[in-house]
């Protein structure tokens, strides 16, 4: 999969591509039909499939001064649409400069005319260009002056509920990962960097690496049975969420033990994937005592994990 870095990028040239727009966070079912789509219509045509994705997030710089928590790293979501097959992904830097652009122009000039647009695909409420002037309205008017395909995407729902990245956000948060499970249509995963950490684990005889998931959205605190992906290597473990407090630690941390691996990775992107609670954090008298806990925390992962049938991306 290509990446490119802005229009300006000097390896993207102009070509026949099917569009799909938007900032696709946690790439749920929804965000995957508008993929979807974009998939069908490159087949079609004969064309290259193109995601358009932006970070950071609009809404940091539309609405400066507000929270915005996020499901997913641009990474995690440059990893899950190659998964689905995109051969192209335009990464905008969304800056005060390019939200001053105008929709004519974003379509025009930019869609069209650099990047060879034939079809486009965006979900029910795509809006684009200064204050928003873009929409569905003005799209399919203009695909039928200029000549492309244009494809809106519907809500999708689960249990009369419309999918979107705030309500999954909210239930990972709250520990409902199965109902999460559903509207992403796969498991709840972070991704992150390896870091150095305290060396805890190491001190009871089950080394872990700590985890820097760059601010992705994560489940409550606690310890979860778990894959992990290393690139392309699964991998089996345990994670732990949280302070230690059998040490008196008052920082939260996320790492992962995995099962029967032994090697540095620090540096590495990790992908961990949570197949099921399985405690609460608790503090342990002493040293021990933690060690024979988390030897049962594997045993039950060992088990959650041979019963759990790995769920594909795609």
């Amino acid at each position: 999969m290509k990446i490119y870095q802005g229009f300006r990028d000097k390896r993207l040239k102009k070509r026949p591509r099917a569009v799909a727009i938007g900032i696709f966070d946690g790439v749920h079912r929804g965000h995957r039909k508008i993929i979807q789509k974009a998939l069908g219509a490159a087949r079609r045509s004969r064309a290259a499939s193109l995601v358009v994705t932006f970070e950071p997030h609009p809404n940091k710089i539309l609405r400066p001064g507000q929270k915005h928590p996020i499901l997913m790293s641009l990474e995690h979501r440059l990893r899950l649409f190659e998964r689905l097959g995109i051969a192209e992904v335009l990464v905008i830097r969304f800056d005060r400069r390019f939200s001053k652009i105008t929709h004519e122009d974003f379509l025009r000039g930019l869609l069209l005319k650099r990047l060879g647009m034939k079809s486009l695909c965006v979900g029910h409420d795509f809006r684009f260009g200064f204050r928003g002037r873009g929409d569905a309205r003005y799209l399919r008017q203009e695909s039928g002056k200029r000549g492309f395909g244009f494809s809106l995407v519907a809500p999708l729902k689960v249990r009369g509920r419309t999918i979107s990245s705030t309500r999954i956000r909210r239930l990972i948060e709250r520990g409902h990962l199965r109902k999460a499970e559903e509207m992403l249509g796969r498991p709840v995963s972070v991704y992150g960097t390896v870091i150095h950490g305290r060396g805890r684990g190491r001190s009871v005889g089950f080394p872990t690496a700590n985890l820097n998931p760059h601010h992705e959205t994560l489940p409550p605190r606690g310890v979860y049975a778990a894959r992990g992906f290393l690139g392309e290597r699964e991998l089996a473990g345990v994670i732990h969420i949280g302070k230690r407090p059998t040490f008196a630690d008052r920082q939260a941390s996320l790492e992962v033990h995995f099962l029967n691996f032994h090697k540095n990775i620090y540096g590495r992107e990790v992908e961990l994937i949570f197949i099921k609670k399985l405690r609460p954090i608790r503090k342990f008298r002493d040293k021990a005592a933690l060690a024979e806990a988390i030897r049962e925390d594997i045993r039950k992962a060992a088990i959650s994990l041979y019963k759990a049938p790995f769920t594909d991306y795609n």
